[in-house]
């Protein structure tokens, strides 16, 4: 808004006053006028509403330190500055003006230049103030409508993960502890069925909120079809294969900007054989067998290009009734908190999982989770957190 369509307000019980304001200020700005302070309220509060306010402190009825009291306890004019323009000039009376609410104080009489000056700088101040408060509002209905959509993602990535019925006729006891840092997750995990195999997928796709919550779409939808379509249950095989999808999916190359993949550990379970077999990129395996834990390592390859491109290498154990297996991203272990703001670490991980191994799995799960939430406190949530644990019958 330019100062020629800016609306001010004069205050002021004296005609002549009055008269030697509009002469000054009609070149340049519309003017309300109000000889006291009550037709002052109201004009205020009116339509068109002023963009700023001239006031005189002594008029009849209340005075102008009272009106410019009253102003800025009412929501739809509080906005608007005032200017005193009063021959009470003591210190006491510009403390007092000020302590009103008002955001100059200017004595009578005045020099016109000067009023001139003061009068287009407030108004300045107030329309970037006013523009700011536009753009802000726009930022809150834009971020409103992004959060809306991310949400409803979030229900889609919800109803794309395995569900519980499914979980529970395929696994042995088990739980899963999945914390996104934002609203959606790129941690995600995956489970099927090829004969008499069931496949076990925990991955940590590279990013985390949508960019993360985007590649972990793309990795359950390749799972899904490395698996369950075209019935690969062996894990260094269903890595070697999804690492190839990536590649070519995302064009990469030595050269390329993009090389975002997964971190991810794949087992396959074979009841008939009691036997697990297990591939990982970067995360290993854990397995707890009579207080005793014991880490089956990953491949330091990722599932995208990197520095070293071999098959992957496929463990073969046998399991024994008791057994718990642990699958996680990294989320948990680099969580910052307890008494010295530290990481979690995966050394401290594992000692959750040798002291928490004997428990029921439901009971497991409370024991992660309100241990993570206790060290994180009152901290920022540094990664999305996924934790799988399986029972062997």
């Amino acid at each position: 808004m330019s100062d020629s369509k800016s609306l001010i307000l004069l205050v002021d019980d004296s005609r002549l006053s009055i008269e030697i304001l509009k002469d000054i200020l009609l070149k340049h700005y519309r003017l309300l006028i109000a000889e006291n302070g009550l037709e002052a309220l109201k004009l205020a509060c009116g339509d068109p509403r002023p963009d700023l306010i001239l006031m005189d402190v002594v008029m009849p009825g209340i005075d102008g330190f009272e009106t410019c009291r009253r102003l800025k306890t009412m929501p739809e004019c509080c906005d608007i500055p005032v200017i005193f323009l009063t021959s009470q000039t003591t210190g006491e009376n510009i403390i007092q003006g000020f302590d009103a609410g008002a955001v100059d104080y200017i004595p009578k009489p005045f020099n016109i230049p000067e009023l001139l000056v003061r009068v287009r700088n407030h108004l300045t101040l107030k329309f970037a103030r006013d523009q700011n408060e536009r753009l802000m509002e726009k930022v809150e209905t834009i971020n409103s409508k992004l959060t809306a959509g991310i949400r409803y993602a979030r229900k889609i990535q919800s109803a794309s993960l395995p569900d519980a019925a499914l979980m529970k006729s395929l696994l042995p006891p088990h739980f899963v502890f999945l914390q996104p840092k934002e609203i959606v997750s790129g941690d995600f995990y995956w489970v099927g069925e090829v004969e008499d195999n069931v496949v076990v997928v925990v991955a940590d796709s590279t990013g985390h909120g949508v960019p993360g919550a985007f590649m972990s779409m793309f990795g359950m939808a390749q799972i899904n079809q490395i698996v369950a379509v075209q019935k690969i249950c062996t894990p260094s095989v269903i890595l070697d294969t999804l690492r190839k999808e990536v590649i070519k999916a995302f064009k990469q190359t030595e050269a390329s900007e993009i090389k975002d993949g997964m971190d991810i550990s794949v087992i396959s379970l074979n009841r008939e054989s009691r036997t697990i077999q297990f591939a990982g990129a970067f995360n290993p395996l854990y397995m707890v067998r009579g207080g005793v834990l014991e880490a089956i390592p990953a491949d330091s390859m990722p599932i995208s290009i990197g520095l070293r491109y071999k098959s992957y290498t496929n463990h073969v154990l046998e399991y024994q009734t008791g057994d718990c297996f642990y699958m996680a991203s990294d989320g948990y272990a680099s969580q910052f908190g307890g008494p010295n703001d530290k990481k979690i670490k995966t050394s401290g991980l594992k000692k959750l999982m040798v002291e928490y191994a004997p428990l029921p799995m439901d009971a497991q799960k409370k024991a992660f989770t309100s241990f993570f939430e206790n060290w994180k406190g009152n901290g920022e949530q540094t990664d999305d957190v996924l934790l799988m644990g399986l029972r062997m019958e």
